[in-house]
């Protein structure tokens, strides 16, 4: 049995409270359980963070209980802010290898959740996640300075250094910049995501 704090990725209705579900954690990487609802307790939610007990039954992981760690309150957002934080949830299944450990990619989920239910850092948060996801897993390429803004290439220079907490600090970005930054993710997603 272990237990750690895990981000809840995907979640597939099997049975009426059997659920099939994709996690990533910190100290181990993105794995599958199977998970049995309670009626007497809260539903898992995918991109909220949960501290799961999980056993492992001829090698399938069954989730025994859970605990909330941090629960994103959608009830303000709209469409786009929701959207952003799904389109995360997504690059996270589909980018992550199901066999690195990435710890710092955790972390920065953690920092970057509490954006996620502001609307007006909400985007700005997701792009900036979305980047240095790329960057933590070698798959962004170098931006060309010819194609690119200064202000761009001096982001793309600290996204693996500074938290997203502190970048969402600095008074000089506009949204051009998270145009531009968003533009290039996309871009650069488009050659990993079918």
């Amino acid at each position: 049995m272990f237990s750690f704090d895990w981000v809840v990725l995907k979640k597939i209705k099997v049975k009426d409270n059997k659920h099939y579900i994709s996690v990533f954690s910190k100290e181990y990487w993105k794995i599958s359980a199977w998970h049995t609802e309670s009626k007497s307790k809260i539903s898992i939610d995918i991109w909220n963070i949960y501290n799961f007990s999980s056993k492992t039954d001829n090698w399938i992981n069954k989730i025994d209980s859970f605990k909330t760690k941090n629960i994103i309150n959608t009830a303000s957002l709209g469409y786009r802010e929701i959207n952003n934080i799904l389109q995360i949830n997504f690059y996270l299944e589909k980018v992550l290898p199901n066999w690195m450990v990435l710890e710092n990619i955790f972390d920065n989920y953690v920092d970057c959740s509490k954006y996620f239910e502001l609307n007006e850092e909400n985007k700005k948060s997701s792009v900036f996640f979305t980047l240095k996801l790329l960057k933590t897993l070698w798959i962004a390429k170098t931006p060309e300075i010819s194609d690119s803004s200064k202000n761009f290439i001096k982001i793309f220079g600290v996204i693996d250094i500074y938290k997203i907490s502190v970048l969402m600090k600095i008074e000089w970005l506009d949204n051009s910049i998270f145009e531009e930054i968003e533009k290039f993710n996309t871009n650069t997603l488009t050659y990993y995501i079918n």
